[in-house]
């Protein structure tokens, strides 16, 4: 049976973990032998029966592990024959290359990342692109990998997600709760960032521009994150306070639905460029007007210029905003509509799989 091995650091809940249970529990279900090598994580108990989790010291950028992780990953290749090595990070794609190349099987790899470049971290880098294919999940991906490793053999495969649970066509009880705890009427307008609580997802960035905003005294700002950093959350607590806004925060949310459904805009002010946009696409799917800036791949996702601002430009930024919270009813809906038809004709976890399946079966047949 041909076999597929994973590698990534851990296996806990982020994109690139998603992506990779995905893959599996396909793999899985078409017949393919599933293997993923990681120092394990929560989403393991989400896997498939048939998928097979080897847990190895992968979440390590110590020289002498990586070294000795090549051994340990010679050895799963040998013991399951194991067709295809996919590496989804630096460190462990350093193993898992060298195993790859020692074993005589294929070497792929998934650039998840615009990681920083100087000659150090080119040197460091230069692993993801050294894949027989190097998959990236957007242009603007495909342009930044060539620009650095030209020979790169990029194929493009957008991430996805589950646009039928991505919905707005539900009736959840927190969507009544939320309303009752924000003291929701008619007039209050909503804007909402969804992500980590780092400085690059650019909170004080939508602080700044709402102030600026002629429905300030209308306006909730909802964010939503983890809650791993609680001294930037006192921070940006402290600034909405200064400038009189009226926010709510929210920490480690399992469901981000009621959030989507109840928000006027979705706003996407990261100051780092964005692989693909995960954010972006859940709310697109949920039929909500979502404004992104011109960094990265979220513009290209959404496909809309009227909704993309300028990066670093807070003046921009509010233009968009109150552009959003001016539209009425219909205008929204058919916003909304377009979005969501965007989002599941592209960005659906099907699309995402299929592309995966495709191309390892190419690696398989050429094998």
């Amino acid at each position: 049976m041909n076999a597929i091995l994973q590698v990534l650091p851990a296996f806990h809940a982020g994109g690139v973990e998603q992506t990779t249970l995905l893959v599996a529990n396909a793999l899985a279900e078409q017949g393919l032998g599933s293997f993923i090598a990681s120092a394990g994580g929560i989403l393991t108990k989400k896997l498939h029966p048939d998928v097979v989790h080897i847990c190895l010291p992968l979440n390590t950028k110590n020289p002498y592990l990586i070294f000795s992780n090549v051994k340990k990953i010679k050895k799963i290749i040998a013991d399951h024959h194991i067709n295809i090595v996919h590496a989804r990070s630096r460190a462990p794609a350093w193993s898992a290359y060298f195993a790859a190349k020692s074993m005589n099987v294929s070497f792929l790899t998934t650039y998840h990342g615009a990681y920083s470049q100087n000659f150090l971290k080119w040197c460091y880098n230069r692993v993801m692109a050294l894949g027989s294919a190097v998959i990236v999940t957007s242009r603007y991906m495909k342009n930044h990998v060539k620009k650095y490793y030209p020979n790169s053999n990029c194929i493009q495969i957008p991430s996805g997600i589950n646009t039928k649970f991505f919905s707005s066509e539900l009736d959840m009880p927190q969507i009544k709760a939320l309303q009752s705890q924000w003291n929701v009427n008619d007039d209050v307008k909503i804007v909402l960032l969804v992500g980590r609580f780092t400085h690059i997802k650019g909170h004080h960035i939508l602080l700044e521009a709402t102030n600026r905003s002629t429905f300030k005294n209308q306006m909730i700002v909802v964010f939503v994150g983890d809650s791993k950093n609680p001294q930037l959350v006192n921070k940006l607590k402290s600034q909405a306070a200064a400038l009189s806004l009226k926010l709510h925060v929210h920490l480690d949310e399992k469901d981000l639905r009621p959030f989507l459904n109840l928000a006027n805009v979705v706003v996407v002010p990261t100051i780092k460029p964005e692989a693909f946009g995960r954010v972006t696409v859940e709310a697109m799917s949920m039929g909500k007007t979502v404004i992104v800036n011109d960094l990265g791949a979220s513009s290209e996702v959404l496909n809309n210029p009227d909704w993309v601002f300028s990066y670093n430009n807070l003046e921009s930024l509010t233009q968009k905003i109150d552009n959003a919270l001016s539209l009425n009813p219909k205008q929204a809906q058919e916003i909304g509509a377009a979005n969501r038809l965007r989002a599941s004709s592209l960005y659906d976890i099907e699309t995402l799989i299929e592309g995966h399946i495709q191309v390892y079966k190419s690696f398989l047949k050429a094998g």
